[in-house]
């Protein structure tokens, strides 16, 4: 009941393993978050699926946004919310990124009365092939129009949305943010995280990865405590973030887990990552640094709602934030992303850190100090330089200042 059969269309972690579902509310009786485990190797996070009820002005009945993977223990959670609150009616494609796109077919073919709502743009690789041929047919999709006025559904009584859309060179770079207006939920998917300093709970079911993690070498003593649980699940988190920290580097000893060495100092890194809202450096670096014109657009579109926490599609969810939040971590992104753009503060202050959460007596920190990160930004940098050379990535023209 916990096994995904079709893992091997995308052969990520956790694989042919038990691919555990945790349930929670995010509001309550009006807004539930889905999370399973996913990742590769050894470096797993958390990936989420949020399910709304819709008020009977709707249509009632529930929406799923972004699926997670169609488990037996999945598939029967949702079994029980319908019973509740109806069936579910509309199933969301939010986004063209693979990892997310791979679950949607299966998932839908479990309610086959629901409409199906994509975000426009959808492609695959190395063929272009139809939506449909995708684990749809031979139902059809419908596409969200790029304007939220042109669109005919009838969950905008209680749902607004507003789509990133740009061109990367080989495909196109599309994530649809819905605001969700009686809870004053933004969700997104890979737009922006927060990283929490504890793991979450799904990635802790079997902490076998975060304790293999944690070694420094092979014959380090991991013994399961929370302590080596944490650090194992900061090693996790700067290895998901910049691909290659700064403090890890190939070893052909075979004494190192995995033939990574861990130098000290990458405890540093992860103080400063950690209990912060930001955009991910793998999004940031690769994507956005290509079209920050189109993104900071984007971003006014998006804080014109008065949201109050964000739900994104990985690590903490709901995140205590509203416009504010949001813009400075933007601001934040575009100027590590690429320093040369022109960021507007005509719509709020420039960035800056350790921020008093504005909603409980806790604080939490906004965008990455990347000038302090450089050394883990490198490799994604590097990465970013030789596929613009190669016109792999290449954002929309007119979004550049000129490099001196």
């Amino acid at each position: 009941g916990d096994h995904h059969p079709l893992w091997p269309a995308l052969p990520l972690q956790p694989g042919s393993e038990p691919r555990i579902t945790k349930q929670y509310e995010i509001v309550k009786g009006k807004v539930y978050g889905f999370e399973q485990k996913f990742g590769t190797l050894d470096v797993l996070v958390n990936i989420r699926m949020t399910v709304i009820v819709l008020s009977p002005s709707a249509g009632g009945g529930l929406l799923v946004y972004s699926p997670v993977a169609a488990t037996k223990q999945c598939i029967e959670m949702i079994r029980d919310l319908e019973e509740k609150y109806g069936e579910v009616r509309h199933i969301v494609l939010p986004t063209t990124a693979v990892e997310h796109k791979v679950f949607f077919g299966p998932f839908s073919k479990n309610f086959k009365s629901s409409e199906l709502w994509v975000a426009p743009g959808q492609w695959s690789f190395p063929l272009n092939l139809p939506l449909s041929t995708l684990g749809l047919w031979p139902r059809k999709a419908k596409v969200l129009p790029l304007d939220s006025s042109e669109c005919d559904a009838e969950w905008l009584s209680d749902i607004d949305y507003n789509i990133l859309k740009f061109s990367l060179g080989l495909a196109p770079f599309v994530e649809a943010a819905f605001y969700h207006k009686s809870t004053r939920s933004l969700l997104v998917t890979d737009s922006i995280i927060f990283t929490p300093s504890e793991p979450p709970e799904v990635v802790i079911d079997d902490p076998s990865a975060l304790l293999f993690r944690a070694k420094d070498n092979a014959r380090d003593p991991t013994p399961d405590t929370p302590e080596v649980r944490r650090k194992g699940w900061g090693k996790t988190v700067l290895f998901s973030q910049f691909l290659q920290p700064e403090k890890v580097s190939a070893s052909l000893v075979k004494d190192y887990p995995a033939l990574l060495r861990w130098d000290e100092g990458w405890e540093r890194s992860w103080e400063r990552v950690k209990d912060t809202l930001f955009v991910s450096p793998v999004v940031q670096i690769l994507v956005f640094a290509q079209a920050p014109k189109t993104v900071m657009q984007w971003v006014d579109k998006v804080c014109e709602w008065p949201f109050d926490k964000i739900v994104p599609m990985h690590f903490k969810a709901p995140i205590p934030a509203g416009p504010r939040e949001f813009r400075r971590a933007f601001e934040a992104c575009i100027e590590g992303a690429s320093p040369e753009s022109v960021v507007d503060r005509s719509k709020g202050p420039a960035p800056t850190f350790q921020l008093p959460d504005l909603f409980s007596a806790k604080r939490y920190k906004i965008g990455l100090p990347w000038k302090e990160l450089e050394g883990d930004f490198a490799l994604l940098r590097n990465t970013e330089k030789s596929l613009r050379k190669t016109g792999v990535v290449r954002g929309p023209k007119g979004e550049y200042i000129k490099r001196l």
